[in-house]
């Protein structure tokens, strides 16, 4: 525990970029009709948050019909 909080600044960078891309891909989520996604956007919102980097990936790749 004490070597996470000392390089908390190596950290810090994958955190916000994550921290940003689920954001993003959330708000990608609710403002893209129904008709545009393979699946439910609630699921889609489950996969997203509850998987983080990996969900957003996802979702990108698979989630999207376009």
């Amino acid at each position: 525990m004490e070597t996470l909080l000392s390089n908390w600044r190596l950290f810090l960078p994958v955190l916000v970029l994550q921290l940003g891309l689920q954001i993003y891909a959330l708000v990608d989520l609710i403002r893209r009709p129904a008709e545009d996604l393979r699946g439910s956007k609630i699921l889609w919102g489950i996969v997203i948050i509850a998987f983080q980097i990996l969900g957003v990936i996802v979702y990108f790749v698979f989630g999207r019909k376009q």
